[in-house]
C-alpha cells in the first residue's frame, strides 16, 4: 500500500510538470515570449473579472454548442450527484481550451490579447496586465468586464490628452557658422523659424536626421532645445525633440531636460551602435528611458534606411508595447512602405498616432487616412505639401496628383546633387536666401558650382 501511495504521488507531480510547456532555460526560468516578461512578475488567474449570471446558460468557459449546454442544465436535477460530477469532469476534459492565434485577428480583441507565459491554457490582457484561463467565451466575458473597460478608457483618454498634434510636421535643419569648428549659428534660427511660421508650419521636429542631431553634443542638443522651445512658445508651434542616437545615459539626460522644458513630445531613435536585436529588445530600450520621465509623450522614429534596423517587426512591436509603456504614443514611419505604415495606422488608432515620414508617398498616405505627415520638403515647399492634403480632403484628385508630381520633380533635382542633408540645406538657402547650406563634418557642404546648378534648375521648373 505504501508503494502504491508513492506511485500516485509521483504521477501527480508529473501531471503538474506537464502543464508548463517548453520555453524553459537551463536554470528553470521561463524564456521571454512577450514584452511583459521583461519588466514585471505576472501571476496567472483562473478567475474571470466578469461576474457570471447563474441563470444564464451561456455563461461557461466551454465553447460547446448552446443547445447541448442548455440540455445539460435541464437534466441536472434528474441525475445523481455522482453522475453530475462525472459529466462535469468529462466536459472539462473534452472542452479545455488552448490559446488560438486566430483570436488575434478579431478586431475588437487584437489590440489587447496575447499569448501567456503560463502555458497554452491562458491568455494575457495587455490593458489589465493579467493572465486568464482560455476560452473564446471567456475572452468576450473579460472584454465586457468593467475592470477591462476602465483600463481601456483610462489608457485611451490619457494618450489623447498627452498628444493632441495632428497635421504637417517639419524636421528642421541646424545652421552652422562657416568656420573650422562649425559652431551652431543661432542668429539664423529666428529668421528661419519666422519663414516656417509664415508658411503655416505648425509642428517642429528638432535634432532629427536632417537636423544633424547625431553630429551634435548632448549639451548642444539641449541648448538648441531651449532656444526652439522659447520660439515655439512665442509662435504657438508644437515642438517635438529627437533625443536618440546617443549613449543611453545621455539620452536619459536629454529626456529629463525635454520634460522640464515641457516640450510637446520626445522622439526616439535606437542606439546606433548597440542596435536592438528584435522588437522586444527595442521595447526594453524605450522602457528604460520612460522610467526616468513621468508624463512626456514618447514616439519611436522608424527609419530603417538610416538605422539599418530592417529586422524589427513593427506590427509585433506595437502589439507588444501596448500596456507596457503608458507614455508611448506612436511611431514616425520614414519608409516608402505605405502598406506597413497603413497596418500600423489601423492597428490601434485610439491609442497610437502614426506619422508618415516620407515625401515620396505623401499623396498615398493622405488618401489612405493619415492625418499626421512629416516631410523634409516642408522646409522648402510647405505650401505644396499643404496643397496635397487639402486637395485630397476636397476630393480634387488630379490637383493633388499634380502637386505630388511637382514635389517629386523638385526633390529629384535636389537630391541628385549629393548627400540628402547637404543638398536639402542648400535648397533651403536658395529658397529662403539665408546661408543655411553649411553642414558639420563628416558630411560635406555642397560645392559652390553644384549650388549654382541646383539654383538654376529649381528656377527652371518653377520652384523659385
Amino acid at each position: 500500500m505504501e508503494n502504491e501511495g508513492n506511485n500516485k504521488q509521483e504521477s501527480v507531480e508529473l501531471i503538474e510538470i506537464s502543464i508548463v510547456e517548453g520555453n524553459e532555460s537551463k536554470d528553470g526560468e521561463v524564456a521571454a515570449k512577450t514584452a511583459k516578461d521583461l519588466f514585471s512578475d505576472f501571476k496567472a488567474s483562473d478567475e474571470s473579472d466578469y461576474e457570471p449570471d447563474e441563470h444564464d446558460p451561456t455563461d461557461t468557459d466551454s465553447d460547446e454548442p448552446l443547445s447541448k449546454r442548455v440540455k445539460v442544465k435541464k437534466e441536472k436535477g434528474t441525475k445523481s450527484k455522482k453522475d453530475a460530477n462525472d459529466n462535469a469532469a468529462k466536459t472539462k476534459k473534452n472542452y479545455s481550451q488552448k490559446y488560438k492565434k486566430e483570436w488575434e485577428a478579431i478586431p475588437s480583441v487584437r489590440p489587447w490579447i496575447s499569448e501567456s507565459v503560463h502555458g497554452p491554457h491562458y491568455f494575457y490582457c495587455r490593458f489589465c496586465k493579467k493572465d486568464y484561463k482560455c476560452g473564446k467565451t471567456e475572452i468576450f466575458k473579460h472584454m465586457s468586464a468593467m475592470k477591462h473597460k476602465r483600463h481601456l478608457s483610462s489608457t485611451t483618454q490619457g494618450v489623447q490628452q498627452k498628444f493632441m498634434f495632428r497635421g504637417l510636421l517639419c524636421p528642421v535643419v541646424t545652421p552652422f557658422v562657416k568656420s573650422r569648428a562649425k559652431e551652431i549659428n543661432y542668429k539664423l534660427i529666428n529668421p528661419y523659424a519666422k519663414f516656417l511660421k509664415a508658411c503655416g508650419v505648425k509642428g517642429i521636429l528638432l535634432n532629427d536626421v536632417v537636423g544633424e542631431g547625431m553630429s551634435l553634443t548632448p549639451d548642444e542638443r539641449k541648448s538648441l532645445t531651449e532656444y526652439w522651445a522659447t520660439l515655439c512658445k512665442e509662435k504657438n508651434q508644437f515642438l517635438m525633440v529627437q533625443i536618440g542616437g546617443a549613449p543611453l545615459k545621455s539620452v536619459i539626460d536629454m529626456a529629463i531636460h525635454a520634460e522640464k522644458l515641457k516640450v510637446g513630445a520626445i522622439v526616439l531613435m535606437p542606439d546606433l551602435y548597440n542596435r536592438p536585436k528584435n522588437h522586444l529588445d527595442l521595447i526594453r530600450y524605450i522602457k528604460i528611458i520612460s522610467d526616468y520621465t513621468e508624463k512626456i509623450p514618447i514616439l519611436y522614429h522608424h527609419y530603417p534606411k538610416y538605422t539599418h534596423l530592417t529586422n524589427i517587426d513593427m506590427t509585433s512591436f506595437l502589439l507588444d508595447i501596448t500596456g507596457e509603456i503608458e507614455t508611448f504614443v506612436g511611431v514616425i514611419y520614414s519608409t516608402n512602405d505605405l502598406q506597413e505604415g497603413l497596418t500600423a495606422l489601423t492597428l490601434n488608432p485610439d491609442k497610437y498616432v502614426c506619422f508618415m515620414g516620407t515625401d515620396e508617398v505623401m499623396l498615398g498616405a493622405v488618401a489612405s487616412g493619415f492625418t499626421c505627415i512629416m516631410g523634409n520638403s516642408i522646409n522648402i515647399l510647405p505650401k505644396l505639401a499643404e496643397s496635397i492634403c487639402q486637395c485630397i480632403k476636397d476630393g480634387e484628385i488630379k490637383s493633388a496628383q499634380a502637386s505630388q508630381n511637382l514635389l517629386k520633380k523638385a526633390l529629384d533635382n535636389i537630391y541628385c546633387n549629393g548627400d540628402m542633408v547637404a543638398t536639402l540645406k542648400a535648397a533651403i538657402s536658395i529658397v529662403t536666401n539665408l546661408p543655411m547650406e553649411v553642414v558639420r563634418e563628416p558630411l560635406q557642404t555642397v560645392w559652390e558650382g553644384t549650388y549654382t546648378k541646383m539654383k538654376n534648375k529649381l528656377h527652371e521648373i518653377g520652384i523659385i
